[in-house]
């Protein structure tokens, strides 16, 4: 990101006075969730990194709890180094005895590298904790470890400042529409939303692609060589009465002869043959060579027609994978000796409830325990989330984030309605249904099909609603 709008926006946000409520680390980054119901979210990848201020959502964020240390800690100042990409956020936090404590997340926003580090001012900046560290062996010139002083990185990078004046436009990567951003905070929010993500959207697309096209390219190579074999293999009354010709002038043969030429007396015309032949090999090798050619085709045909069948039923499952890949329904790449199981997968993908809610989410509804097992445990991802009923048997209800964001409390109560609906206790009302991420649910080894554990779960009591009733509530 450009320093010259990092600096706007450090200047935009200096006069926010906020305090920590908690910190996680996730996707897109690190996300300080602030009591005044605002989060500050980090962005850190190898694309880009920024940072921007947006609305809480009511439901707690994808990742994991870190650094503690800032519970409770209001947000004094922002500021950006004057030689390069690094921003300051300064905390101070008072303890039950009123002394105060300093901390500063240095947030590192050079590419490629960019990193986020936790910092405690004592004497001098001490490093507590960062989200890449690094010890002498890989930095000789400066290491990021806990218990070090913080120093800078030393580069030759020298802030090209320019004149920025708003509204800022920004042209969305999905749609091509001009957006008009009336603020710096604005900016890095749409920049987030409609650029940086569906830039990596399409990467992981394109990566999408590019395997399964050459899982298709391997298939149709085999399918080529196969439709050779099976060539070959028909031909196996000409490898027959190419052995037997061979053999009646066998002893005429000597090694280094190209060709036979005799009467074809498998021929009602005995017409004359011509019979290629390896100059290398002795008279008796290129008789066993075509003995082993007529009994290979002969043993061949049927096997060589089965797996013909088999590759082609594979090539047809790979076609119908990238297409589904292209419109964005399946996001899975191949799996190691996992094409074999493609025409299963698919057949269960088929068979399965689904609803495509907009590009971010889809609810896909498992109502067997085969078909919930592999909602589960296999469809989903880390950041997807899982609906199910407590107590009563039912359906395995996914909510699939293509995009890894939190849905809203809306969405969130249709599918707990869905799960309500599709379960044993479809005809009672405020069914207790619990709903957590995906990576907090667990197959427990050789347990039944369907069944699972889960945690840090949250429960609520749903009315339930069919799928055309939610289809109805969603305008779809």
């Amino acid at each position: 990101m450009h320093y010259s709008l990092l600096k706007a926006w450090c200047l935009e946000a200096s006069t926010r006075k906020l305090r920590v409520e908690s910190v996680w680390i996730g996707s897109p980054g690190l996300r300080l969730r602030f009591k005044e119901k605002e989060d500050l979210v980090l962005v850190i990848s190898r694309e880009d990194a920024f940072p921007f201020f947006e609305p809480s959502r009511p439901n707690s964020p994808t990742g994991e709890k870190v650094w503690n240390q800032l519970t409770h800690a209001e947000l004094s100042s922002i500021s950006i180094d004057p030689a390069d990409r690094i921003i300051r956020f300064c905390f101070r936090q008072s303890d039950i005895y009123g002394e105060n404590s300093l901390w500063q997340l240095v947030a590192e926003l050079a590419p490629p590298h960019p990193n986020l580090i936790l910092a405690r001012q004592e004497r001098e900046l001490m490093i507590v904790d960062a989200l890449n560290k690094y010890g002498y062996a890989d930095n000789p010139q400066r290491q990021i470890l806990p218990r070090l002083p913080y120093q800078p990185p030393q580069t030759s990078f020298r802030p090209l400042e320019q004149e920025l004046s708003l509204p800022l436009n920004l042209t969305s990567l999905a749609t091509g529409e001009t957006l008009s951003c009336p603020s710096f905070n604005a900016y890095f929010q749409a920049y987030f939303t409609h650029v940086l993500q569906e830039r990596m959207e399409q990467e992981h697309k394109k990566r999408l692609l590019g395997a399964w096209n050459r899982e298709l390219s391997k298939a149709a190579s085999k399918l080529a060589k196969q439709e050779a074999e099976l060539e070959d293999a028909s031909r196996q009354e000409h490898w027959r009465i190419c052995a037997e010709t061979i053999k009646h002038n066998l002893s005429a043969l000597k090694t280094g002869q190209t060709s036979l030429k005799a009467v074809n007396y498998f021929d009602p015309n005995l017409a004359e043959i011509e019979i290629p032949l390896q100059a290398e090999r002795s008279p008796h090798q290129n008789l066993q060579y075509y003995l082993k050619k007529y009994q290979k085709a002969k043993r061949g045909a049927e096997i060589i027609t089965s797996n013909l069948a088999a590759t082609r039923k594979e090539l047809e499952h790979l076609q119908n994978i990238i297409a589904r890949v292209e419109e964005g329904s399946f996001t899975e790449l191949p799996a190691k000796n996992g094409i074999a199981s493609l025409g299963k997968k698919l057949a269960l993908l088929d068979r399965l409830l689904r609803l495509r809610v907009n590009e971010e989410f889809e609810i896909v509804i498992g109502r067997k325990a085969t078909e919930n097992d592999y909602v589960t445990t296999q469809l989903a991802q880390p950041h997807d989330w899982w609906f199910h009923t407590r107590v009563y048997r039912g359906a395995h209800v996914l909510l699939r984030c293509f995009k890894k964001s939190t849905p809203d409390d809306t969405l969130t109560s249709l599918c707990c309605s869905l799960a309500a609906w599709y379960s044993k206790a479809k005809f009672s009302s405020n069914v207790p249904v619990d709903y957590t991420q995906i990576r907090f649910v667990r197959k427990p080894r050789r347990s039944a099909p369907g069944y699972v554990t889960y945690s840090k779960h949250s429960t609520v009591f749903s009315q339930p609603k069919d799928l055309r009733a939610v289809r109805a509530e969603l305008g779809l």
